[in-house]
């Protein structure tokens, strides 16, 4: 009887996963047409590092080909910011 029970009981927690968040998915907020173009401007930015100088960020930046970037210190690592 457990051997029965150890087989049900991954399927019965799915089915409660899917039926109690069907109501969740129907409630989300959809997206509209100006939101899909932030997400590919979202796309063509980024973050990179860590490096170990100011120096070797800023030499990453103006090597990158990047339409814009900065270099910013965080938790005591350097990081490049850019957008293509």
């Amino acid at each position: 009887m457990n051997a029965k029970l150890a087989r049900i009981a991954p399927v019965a927690l799915v089915a409660a996963g899917v039926i109690l968040s069907g109501p969740v998915a129907l409630a989300a907020p959809q997206h509209e047409a100006s939101s899909a173009a932030a997400v590919v401007d979202h796309r063509s930015s980024g973050k990179k590092g860590p490096y170990s100088s100011r120096g070797s960020c800023e030499s990453a930046g103006r090597s990158g080909h990047y339409k814009s970037w900065h270099c910013s210190y965080e938790h005591y690592k350097w990081w490049l910011y850019y957008s293509s």
